[in-house]
């Protein structure tokens, strides 16, 4: 991407400060779509046809370089957030006091493109954050974009991708090229049970979509073997009786456990 691109002419987003901007750079680092977003010196771009948008964060709130973005870009940046709600509730917690001292205002990274998540979601199951984010590389690469009709129709052998991951991928987009799937402008649940009719998409990816697709702001992703190693739980059944005291925020609790340590 053209790293001219600039703010001159922007829109302004407010948020309520804090805000831990890089931070949510920081775990979007690798969980970005390669060939169609990029992060770097602080801030986000993003290809939209033949133009470049970015983001970027400074004391007025998130800014835009191209008008008409706003709700978009609010809705993947969280710009409704109340961060000093959040403060109030996790920081009352043992496990998570520390993490929100180093990263007050810290936010939940949602998405540009609903489908695109859903994808790196899919390929992210059972492999690294690292090995996922080569595998959506090479799926952009490969389909020109991460497009529902173009990864439905597509050869996705020789990419590294297992038999049922590539069978999960292609219903999931002919579901979407289809209409069968919402994935914007529906109620969460509408677009859960739509995801669970998916073959290889099971509660976990549903869990964690909830998170950053729903904006559920209390979704809670038991199972997570990140959550489970960073909160020091022995089980899912414990993590999430200790995630009550978290409540309305268990999300939010989640990114901090994501993406913070102690």
């Amino acid at each position: 991407m053209d790293a001219g691109d600039h703010l001159s002419q922007r829109e302004v987003i407010a948020v309520r400060a804090p805000y831990a901007w890089d931070r949510v750079l920081e775990y979007l680092s690798w969980r970005y779509t390669p060939g169609v977003e990029e992060i770097g010196e602080g801030v986000y771009r993003r290809r939209v046809g033949e133009e470049v948008v970015t983001v970027g964060y400074g004391t007025g709130g998130l800014c835009v370089s191209r008008p008409g973005e706003a709700d978009r870009v609010g809705r993947m940046f969280d710009a409704g957030c109340d961060p000093a709600a959040v403060r109030r509730v996790l920081g009352m917690c043992t496990i998570l006091r520390e993490r929100v001292k180093k990263a007050p205002g810290l936010r939940i990274p949602g998405c540009w493109d609903g489908f695109e998540l859903c994808v790196r979601v899919v390929l992210g199951q059972q492999v690294s954050v690292k090995a996922a984010h080569t595998l959506m590389g090479r799926l952009a690469a490969r389909c020109g974009g991460v497009d529902a009709e173009r990864v439905a129709e597509a050869d996705l052998s020789g990419l590294g991708l297992t038999g049922g991951r590539v069978r999960s991928l292609r219903a999931l987009a002919e579901a979407a090229a289809g209409g069968r799937l919402r994935l914007e402008g529906v109620d969460w649940a509408e677009t859960a049970e739509g995801l669970a009719a998916i073959r290889g998409v099971g509660a976990w990816t549903i869990e964690y979509l909830a998170v950053r697709l729903g904006r559920d702001t209390d979704a809670f992703p038991a199972t997570d073997l990140g959550l489970l190693r960073a909160s020091g739980a022995g089980s899912a059944a414990e993590l999430s009786r200790m995630a009550e005291r978290w409540r309305p925020f268990r999300a939010y609790a989640a990114m901090y456990l994501w993406a913070v340590s102690p």
